[in-house]
């Protein structure tokens, strides 16, 4: 069982199912006035103080077919780095991703809204990657390894995708799974404070980021 990851991904639909005009699900359904207040941009978080966009902005999906994607991705990686870490260190990754995420996005685009989970599914790879080769296992024959180097190489593909959340939350997922370590052998107080730092570190790198927005970096 994974209640962490069903919860996850049961929020994300019914949120999915608030925030979209149901009439328009083939286009363009999210509802404008739930993309203007509550998607991850720039301007409001460092100028306005809207801080929580750094979170909400995960939790909103373009279109079905955005939705249906990071759901799929996530109930299937969640699940198996919960089995492996316990649900406490599983909603710390996931938070430290989509942190990172956030951040990332707000670096390379500040002045676009963004909306989606993609970071925390990044950082859910980058974290399984670690976590299991740490712990004795080998990632890249299950094919794991190989869906991040194709995952990445799609971020700067194809069009419309904001490959500073994808990049950003697989470098926190990345550094999350240095944190835990060998999942086999509990280091419960060197965990805790590494992801707690880590969360730490990604709410600062959003909120400053978004004060790039009038000077992008990119």
């Amino acid at each position: 069982m994974a209640p962490a990851t069903l919860i996850l991904t049961a929020a994300n639909c019914l949120l999915f199912l608030y925030s979209h005009d149901l009439t328009m699900l083939g286009g363009s359904s999210l509802r404008r006035n739930v993309l203007l207040d509550w998607a991850t941009y720039g301007f409001p978080i460092s100028e306005l103080g809207e801080w929580w966009r750094l979170v909400t902005g995960a939790f909103l999906h373009a279109d079905i077919r955005h939705v249906l994607l990071n759901m799929i991705m996530l109930f299937l990686l969640g699940r198996r780095l919960e089995q492996q870490i316990g649900n406490g260190y599983f909603l710390a990754v996931c938070a430290t991703s989509l942190l990172w995420g956030s951040a990332g996005a707000l670096i390379a685009a500040p002045n676009t809204a963004v909306v989606g989970a993609s970071g925390v599914v990044y950082g859910l790879m980058g974290c399984l990657l670690v976590v299991e080769r740490l712990s004795g296992g080998d990632p890249w024959s299950d094919g794991l390894g190989t869906l991040i180097i194709v995952n990445v190489i799609l971020s700067f593909v194809v069009p419309g995708i904001s490959i500073g959340g994808h990049l950003g939350g697989l470098v926190g997922g990345l550094l999350c799974g240095f944190g835990i370590g060998d999942w086999r052998r509990r280091r419960l107080v060197a965990s805790f404070i590494s992801l707690a730092t880590l969360v730490g570190v990604g709410g600062l790198l959003g909120y400053f980021a978004a004060g790039t927005w009038l000077n992008p970096l990119f």
